[in-house]
């Protein structure tokens, strides 16, 4: 009896040799290299998107286009509103959303909310925590994003009125 519990349990332990986090997508290895579908919605000064062809402006877009150059990666933006962004998101068709997003995000139930990268006051004197929104069970980017998020000094770059 002994041998089956240790036979078992050494099948057990074989079957975790897999790499933590893991992407079930296999996002940021496609990603790496490749290409990082990002969508993004129109939040100043987060993300700013009202100059039309060029390229968006904001404090999330250059910290994606920052990170992506750590993987060597180009960026590929979608503009949109939150709802259409969240569904080509769970559709497997972009790897983030930004645009302001919170901690109190509406979306948390359908993407995996960043830990918060940073902080800012609002108009009522409250304070928010910002994050940005990845695919469900994509740890291995996220965990990629998170720790690149949480290297830089993004409280500098808020404006002086919004931090707390």
């Amino acid at each position: 009896m002994q041998w089956i519990v240790a036979c078992g349990l050494t099948l057990g332990l074989v079957g975790c040799g897999g790499h933590y986090p893991a992407d079930p997508g296999d996002s940021l290895n496609r990603i790496s290299g490749g290409t990082l579908r990002v969508g993004i919605s129109h939040q100043p000064p987060w993300t700013d998107i009202s100059s039309g062809e060029t390229d968006p402006e904001g404090i999330e877009v250059q910290l994606i286009e920052d990170y992506a150059a750590t993987i060597n990666a180009e960026v590929e933006w979608q503009a949109g509103g939150e709802e259409e962004l969240m569904t080509l998101l769970s559709g497997n068709e972009l790897d983030l959303v930004i645009g302001g997003l919170t901690s109190q995000s509406p979306w948390s139930s359908d993407a995996g909310l960043t830990t918060s990268f940073a902080e800012s006051i609002g108009v009522d004197g409250s304070t928010t925590q910002h994050v940005m929104a990845v695919q469900m069970g994509e740890n291995a980017f996220m965990t990629s994003l998170e720790r690149f998020l949480l290297d830089q000094n993004i409280e500098q770059q808020v404006p002086e009125e919004m931090r707390p």
